[in-house]
């Protein structure tokens, strides 16, 4: 391949890898200002344009009231009030649209002009089928907030951010093999295994994290390290006089979502410890340190998210850190399981 095309490839995954983001960031955002159920259809083509005259924006807001988040939350919202939660959700739904063109136009002309081998046109068809299935994703959880019960799902939350993050990261990993970076060692056994499962912590951290935003179980406590007046709270393992719940009993999710960043936190210090001096390469190394930095920045801030009442501004910022932590924990996986 011509050192002109890979470049051409490289700028396409990096715009694709910036618009990724900024895409979760609003969606966050869109969570944080509870903005995600301003629309209550899904119109691909006829959506993207907002609304243009005041009878427009009285129809939308017509339409808004007429289910039950404004029935039952916001009953007493102003128009004025009504289109900034709506800027926030066109925002997210825009964006969206945009992302497919940009993946979609430039990986036509690629694939017509054969820069793609057999294996990397695979990978884009599979990120074609991710990116497809998000958008019926988040309308799928937009749906479940516009029934009896006005607010979405956590668990269709989590599913919609983890697909996420996950097109993100195979998006980078495919950036990193057009790097001349090297192999990465995995010939200790040890540093494998353990990253692999310090990458499941993540992911489930990522999970639960969602969770905490889809019912703000991040507001039930606002100490740290204990919860309340203690370290282990009453009705960790009770709802509703239910054992467990594990995926709805919000004390546990909170609890649980904290444990996990201990876990994260003490395992990628080990491996630090252990293994960054037999490292090697160092973009390796240098990558295994940025991991280990994203994990402690992450840890710092998530404390001043729970004391601050989940301020938006620091839980988007939280957002953003585990977004990143868990692309480039993804990636390093891929690297040492691939060599």
């Amino acid at each position: 391949m011509y050192k002109t095309e890979s470049f051409q490839i490289k700028i396409w995954l990096v715009s694709l890898m910036t618009i990724i983001l900024l895409m979760i960031i609003v969606g966050g955002l869109t969570r944080l200002t509870e903005s995600g159920l301003s629309m209550v259809d899904w119109k691909l083509f006829v959506g993207a344009i907002p609304p243009l005259s005041d009878g427009d924006w009285l129809k939308v807001f017509d339409d808004y009231k007429q289910y039950p988040e404004y029935q039952i939350k916001n009953v007493n919202m102003t128009l004025s009030e009504f289109k900034y939660i709506f800027w926030w959700e066109y925002g997210h739904r825009v964006l969206g649209r945009i992302i497919g063109i940009i993946f979609i136009v430039p990986f036509v002309v690629f694939a017509l002009k054969k820069y793609f081998s057999k294996e990397e046109l695979l990978s884009y068809l599979f990120l074609l089928f991710l990116g497809g299935s998000q958008g019926l994703i988040g309308w799928w959880m937009v749906k479940s907030g516009l029934d009896m019960n006005p607010y979405v799902s956590h668990i269709r939350l989590a599913v919609h951010l983890i697909i996420a993050q996950i097109i993100l990261s195979f998006i980078a990993y495919l950036f990193m093999k057009r790097l001349s970076i090297g192999n990465y060692e995995s010939k200790f056994s040890s540093h494998k295994s353990i990253f692999i499962f310090f990458n499941l912590i993540i992911f489930f951290t990522v999970i639960y994290g969602a969770f905490m935003a889809g019912l703000d179980a991040g507001k039930s406590f606002n100490t740290w390290p204990k919860m309340g007046d203690s370290y282990i709270p009453e009705n960790l393992l009770f709802l509703d006089d239910r054992l467990f719940g594990f995926f709805d009993n919000s004390v546990f999710i909170h609890f649980f979502h904290r444990a996990l960043a201990y876990i994260s936190f003490i395992t990628i210090l080990y491996l630090g410890l252990k293994h960054l001096k037999e490292i090697s390469n160092k973009y390796q190394k240098l990558h295994l340190l940025l991991i280990i930095s994203l994990v402690f920045i992450q840890l710092f801030v998530g404390v001043f998210v729970v004391l601050s009442n989940v301020q938006v501004s620091l839980g988007s910022i939280h957002q953003v850190i585990g977004t990143l932590l868990f692309v480039f924990t993804t990636c390093y996986s891929l690297k040492i399981i691939k060599n």
